[in-house]
């Protein structure tokens, strides 16, 4: 009964966008950074790249807690204290995701590196473009939390661009 043995395929599908599985997964990446030479000494090295990347990824954060504040606020009063009650999640969510992410694209130049020779070639088009135009190799995508991803980043940004879109200029 080897079928008996297998999880279920939307089982595992379902278990790999939970928010619990990435904050584990997180965990390990910290202690990955934490244990291994190589990645602690990729980052190092590139201090002075992934400082301001960090600093895009706090304004990124940022952004995200005000867009949401200004979606609930600015449609009612009564949405003023949810707004800024939820204002520190998204904050605290779209950090983490944008880190994690990061640092698990780093990890994996970082390996990438060190075992130069067993790359795989970029895939996705627009890694295949830049490869092509700039000979810039941006190794393989690491796993992204879509999920979290979703709610603590795209959405607040949708909500943000289409209140803006719907927004006219006033003529006096």
């Amino acid at each position: 009964m080897a079928s008996q043995d297998r999880e279920d395929p939307v089982q595992e599908l379902i278990d790999q966008y939970l928010p619990t599985e990435t904050l584990s997964e997180a965990r390990n990446l910290v202690h990955r950074f934490q244990e291994g030479e190589a990645f602690k000494l990729y980052v190092v090295r590139r201090m002075w790249l992934v400082i301001p990347a960090g600093l895009v990824i706090l304004l990124v954060g940022l952004a995200c807690a005000a867009a949401t504040v200004l979606f609930l606020a600015g449609g009612s009063s009564w949405l003023a204290l949810p707004a800024f009650l939820l204002a520190p999640f998204i904050l605290i969510g779209s950090l983490f995701v944008q880190l994690y992410v990061f640092f698990s694209w780093l990890e994996s130049r970082a390996l990438a590196q060190a075992f130069r020779g067993r790359t795989k070639p970029a895939q996705g088009a627009l890694a295949r473009w830049l490869a092509k135009r700039t000979g810039a190799n941006m190794g393989t995508f690491p796993p992204v939390p879509w999920i979290l991803a979703a709610v603590v980043l795209v959405a607040p940004l949708a909500r943000q661009c289409w209140r803006l879109r719907r927004r006219r200029p006033r003529c006096y």
